[in-house]
């Protein structure tokens, strides 16, 4: 606080002074302490307005700056790596890997689960997303008039929203970025929601920011000179009623916290102030999109990206190389690298046991990953009390911490909550001040938020952590008791007839996830499902050493789920039924791969479920992504119907010679209109396509979400009614058609105007237009 402790005493040095005179010394303070772009600012505002009230002004908000970034550079310079007993603080620039970060205008609400997002699209990494960096949001773009005040930035849970903030941050304090704001207020929501007495937004500011007697008289003037940043949208726990808005204005007005937020978002309040909001997709439409500048998505991390996480974080390169060669081997779990969190879980688990020599245990599914995970926050805990003659720990009271951990986990996950309060954990026996919960196991599963008031917050660190306590009670529950969370049980029936085994318990998660609209049972279902299984035993016992464990058969359990692929018409939801026979290791993907790589795969002899695996193969393989051909597996309207989700999720989709029709054009139509497609190119030459099919794919084209850049349209019995259709799509401000190839069709010379009259729009962008008869 070196700098600070000077600036405190710069009003009282300069109180004799003229303002000339004032400023001068002033801005000799600040050279000499390296802040010569405080200097700047004081000088140039000087120069705007020389009154002594105006000094005055200045060399508060000077201070109180450089306080501020003194205070923020000590919170936000290190990370904690590992837990909070044995763990180290890590210099976040150090660790921190850039993040895949796009702008995304559209703005919509996305409600399926966030890893059905992940695996029923891939990277989504397109080819035609506008890469921007965090440090760049706030800042004027060349090709537009004005700055962005108001950003959203998306993102699903532990993507990286929160690191990427704490980075930019770090930058303010450090003098590296954004030297232009004065003020950069970092407010999560979840410190937000404890705050129940109603306060102004100077109060506010002071309690959270500035310790001491003196307070922030007020906040500068002029455009972006404050910030402020609310992190977690989704943790908000109070209304943000925009449409009631009182449009008070006043810094020092005591109301709501809500009403606070709204202010500031509406411009009302601090109407010059940069805003900075950090999502989960389904929580964006809290903020009414015309509040909003800016929509950037955080994807995670792209593949190069992923393993310099790995490098990133781990001494040896060796041990790295080994983690990412271990997890490219399988596929769930490195499409799950994607989220960085799931990045920090594969190496806290893998660095240890990848080192030993010939361990057959490095765990290849999901259940195993966090099982193992488990384990090692269990070791560290019998590590901890070794050689503690009374440790505050038995093995009995841990093995009951986990279960209450899942109890609460479960309830938590049926009521849809990702943050709980004392009383939450009181209700399932949960003590915050008992030994077992303040030992250092707890800082990695939960996060705790100290907030200006007493109460405190927790959540688990990810929602598959919470999945997967909630799982691993339910287990427990039903092997212990007998007991099925799922269906209502008539007491009188003996419990042999209560639906209480193995198999009753998976059919009826099975069936609850399966009626879930946005997949929120899915993650939980895979791991359930997965604790049954024999290899997962030993590692369960570990965990529950009362647990009464024997070797359960889910052959019935397979066939059930295999019966549920073949009526299930939901793509999405029939992926996660793959993954479940995945985690059960079973071998009819396995099967589906080998027929494939073999050429053995007939359209004609695919039953319904062997169509489904293979579009789930089809959609975890990289090489699919970047290329798809259709005539491999079908040349039908029936094959691309089947394989339709495959052909959103690749860049090239090479459907040439295929005996297409135009029916086959309405699906390709809603492909090119979906939010989540990453489609370039299209080929569908030699097709029988027509006019009418055309005017369908035209449809998709004048979509915003479109990303076609190159379609073929060759030989397509086409004629001149294709060219206005296609006319309308070229000028339209949403088309980045580059190329288009509409040779051996008959145009006729009316049609072939036609598309040359569109090339003339200044909103045409093809560069290629090919049209020989």
């Amino acid at each position: 606080m070196e700098n600070a402790d000077q600036l405190q005493t710069v009003d009282e040095m300069v109180k004799g002074f003229g303002p000339e005179k004032a400023v001068e010394v002033t801005m000799d303070i600040l050279r000499r302490m390296n802040q010569n772009d405080l200097a700047e600012q004081l000088e140039n505002k000087h120069k705007t307005g020389p009154t002594a009230e105006h000094t005055k002004a200045s060399l508060y908000s000077l201070e109180f700056s450089i306080r501020l970034k003194n205070k923020l550079k000590q919170d936000y310079e290190k990370v904690l790596v590992g837990n909070s007993e044995r763990g180290r603080r890590k210099n976040l620039t150090d660790i921190y890997t850039n993040l895949y970060v796009v702008e995304n205008e559209t703005g919509g609400i996305v409600n399926e689960h966030e890893v059905r997002q992940i695996e029923s699209s891939g990277n989504r990494f397109a080819a035609t997303d506008t890469q921007i960096q965090c440090n760049d949001i706030f800042k004027a773009q060349h090709d537009k008039a004005r700055q962005n005040r108001k950003v959203l930035t998306l993102g699903i849970a532990g993507v990286g929203k929160t690191i990427s903030v704490n980075k930019f941050i770090l930058d303010w304090a450090e003098g590296k970025e954004h030297q232009d704001i004065v003020f950069v207020f970092p407010i999560p929501f979840r410190r937000l929601n404890l705050i129940k007495q109603e306060c102004s937004l100077m109060e506010l500011l002071h309690s959270c920011f500035f310790s001491g007697p003196d307070k922030l008289p007020s906040l500068p003037e002029g455009d972006g000179k404050v910030m402020f940043i609310f992190d977690g949208l989704d943790e908000c726990r109070f209304p943000l009623r925009f449409d009631e808005n009182d449009g008070f204005t006043d810094v020092d007005q005591k109301t709501t916290v809500s009403n606070i937020v709204t202010n500031l978002i509406e411009r009302h309040l601090v109407s010059s102030a940069l805003i900075w909001i950090t999502s989960r997709p389904a929580a964006a439409s809290l903020i009414p999109r015309d509040y909003v500048d800016l929509v950037t998505e955080v994807r995670g991390f792209n593949e190069e990206q992923r393993e310099q996480y790995f490098k990133n974080n781990i001494d040896s390169l060796e041990g790295a190389e080994n983690i990412i060669r271990h997890i490219r081997k399988y596929r769930s779990l490195y499409i799950m690298c994607h989220i960085p969190v799931f990045c920090w879980i594969s190496l806290t688990v893998l660095q240890p046991l990848l080192a030993q020599k010939n361990n057959e245990k490095n765990p290849t599914t999901l259940t195993g990953m966090y099982t193992n995970f488990l384990l090692f926050q269990q070791q560290q805990m019998k590590n901890k009390y070794r050689d503690d003659p009374k440790p505050q720990v038995s093995a009995k009271s841990f093995d009951h911490f986990f279960l209450k951990l899942g109890k609460l986990a479960i309830q938590q996950l049926q009521k849809g909550h990702l943050i709980f309060y004392k009383e939450d954990l009181e209700e399932c026996e949960l003590d915050i001040n008992e030994g077992s919960v303040n030992c250092g196991l707890c800082t990695q599963i939960f996060q705790e938020e100290e907030a200006v008031t007493a109460r405190s917050a927790y959540s688990f660190i990810h929602l598959s952590v919470q999945e997967f306590l909630a799982a691993l009670y339910v287990f427990f529950i039903n092997k212990d008791k007998k007991a099925n969370p799922f269906r209502e049980f008539r007491k009188k029936l003996p419990v042999t007839f209560r639906g209480n085994s193995i198999f009753h318990l998976h059919k009826d998660a099975i069936k609850k996830a399966l009626q879930s609209k946005n997949g929120h049972l899915d993650l939980f279902l895979r791991f359930l499902l997965g604790l049954s299984l024999e290899s997962n035993q030993s590692y369960l016992k570990e965990l529950l050493p009362t647990l009464q464990l024997k070797s359960e058969n889910v052959k019935d359990t397979v066939d059930y789920i295999k019966k549920k692929i073949e009526e299930e018409k939901s793509v999405e939801k029939t992926i996660n039924l793959f993954h479940c026979l995945n985690e059960l290791k079973d071998d009819f993907v396995e099967e589906i791969q080998k027929n494939l790589s073999s050429g053995n795969i007939s359209a004609q002899n695919l039953s319904s479920a062997q169509w489904s695996g293979l579009v789930f193969v089809l959609m975890m393989s990289e090489e699919t992504q970047e290329k798809f051909e259709l005539w491999k597996y079908g040349r039908s309207v029936e094959a691309l119907m089947r394989l339709v989700l495959v052909i959103k999720n690749t860049r090239r989709a090479l459907l040439h010679n295929c005996n297409l029709t135009a029916q086959s054009c309405e699906s390709l139509s809603s492909v090119l209109q979906s939010s989540d497609s990453i489609l370039v190119e299209l080929d569908l030459s030699k097709n029988d396509l027509r006019d009418s099919g055309v005017k369908l794919l035209s449809d998709g084209l004048k979509s915003a979400n479109c990303q076609l850049e190159i379609l073929r349209l060759h030989s397509c019995n086409l004629t001149a009614e294709s060219c206005g259709s296609l006319l309308l799509a070229l000028q339209s401000s949403n088309s980045v058609l580059r190329e288009l190839d509409l040779s051996y069709n008959d145009l006729k010379d009316s049609g072939v105007k036609l598309l040359f009259d569109g090339l003339k729009s200044p909103k045409c962008q093809l560069e290629i237009l090919s049209h020989e008869l």
